[in-house]
């Protein structure tokens, strides 16, 4: 009887050193996972910030090429532009600013910019900067409307599947 009790114990020990050490190397596949995720999700991050930039720089080209810009004229717009992506980032790092706040905020760093836009660029040059702005924005509102269609008509299909 005695030889049994110390059977069943041995067993329950080794089995809760093995249930322990597996557990523990389960931990440390987990922590390296999450790791490894951040690790990850800096990277796309700083790609993202890469892409980012390479488009801002692409768009600054482009401009300068459509208004025929001197490059004294494209580092003063390329200023122009720093000091206003600046402003919208500080705006929307207050995130707890009242939403009518927030867009009278945006509409005065716009007019600004365009102030200081005038200053550098001329007449032409700001007439052409505003039409392809303009186009810009109309060419964000049909994507945004694109997108919106085909969420409602995705969501009539997936309603109407329901009820079938």
């Amino acid at each position: 009887m005695k030889k049994q009790l110390f059977s069943l114990a041995l067993l329950l020990s080794l089995g809760t050193s093995f249930a322990g050490s597996s557990f523990a190397a389960s931990t440390a596949v987990v922590g390296q996972e999450q790791r490894q995720d951040r690790e990850h999700d800096k990277d796309k991050d700083h790609k993202r910030g890469q892409r980012g930039a390479q488009n801002k720089q692409r768009h600054l080209d482009q401009l300068a090429k459509d208004l025929d810009l001197s490059s004294k004229d494209k580092g003063k717009v390329e200023k122009i532009f720093q000091e206003q992506q600046q402003q919208m980032q500080a705006l929307r790092s207050r995130s707890g600013a009242d939403r009518s706040q927030a867009m009278a905020e945006r509409k005065r760093i716009q007019e600004s910019t365009n102030k200081k836009l005038k200053d550098v660029l001329s007449k032409k040059q700001y007439a052409q900067y505003e039409a392809k702005r303009q186009e810009r924005q109309r060419q964000m509102a049909d994507r945004q409307n694109d997108r919106r269609g085909n969420d409602q008509r995705n969501n009539f299909r997936r309603d109407s599947s329901r009820r079938s």
